[in-house]
């Protein structure tokens, strides 16, 4: 038994060494033009003001995103409303509502990934968002 979990433990650790060094190359490639705001994607312009998305509404609650646009750069992504007070909600959107704002303010997109463990939130704040960034297409 110590032989297999042993086993388990040093795949595990191998796996993680593996992503890490993955990452580690990824940032020493970076240049110091990724640190300023990224524009929006090269077929998209951006209005500059502050949009509310459309409030969506799922069996866990309704989700509605604030999006404020300056230079044409998305600066901030708030939630309006994220879910219920229920503790499950809430355990999950404290988590997931600050990954997407950090997604879609890297990518300048609502063409995010959804996060992991936020089946209801992802896909209804991620499609507010995009009806914000609707909004502020020029």
């Amino acid at each position: 038994m110590t032989a297999m979990k042993t086993l388990v433990w040093a795949g595990a650790s191998a796996s993680l060494l593996a992503a890490c060094s993955t990452g580690a190359a990824a940032d020493s490639t970076s240049d110091a033009a990724t640190s300023d705001p990224v524009a929006a994607p090269a077929d998209v312009t951006y209005e500059d003001g502050v949009y509310v998305g459309p409030r969506i509404e799922n069996i866990k609650g309704g989700y509605q995103a604030q999006v404020t646009i300056e230079n044409g750069v998305i600066t901030a992504v708030d939630p309006v409303e994220a879910g219920t007070s229920d503790p499950e909600s809430l355990k999950v959107n404290a988590f997931a509502v600050p990954t997407i704002v950090e997604r879609v303010l890297e990518a300048q997109s609502a063409d995010v990934e959804f996060v992991s463990g936020s089946s209801f939130t992802s896909p209804a704040f991620i499609e507010s968002i995009a009806g914000a960034l609707d909004d502020a297409t020029v």
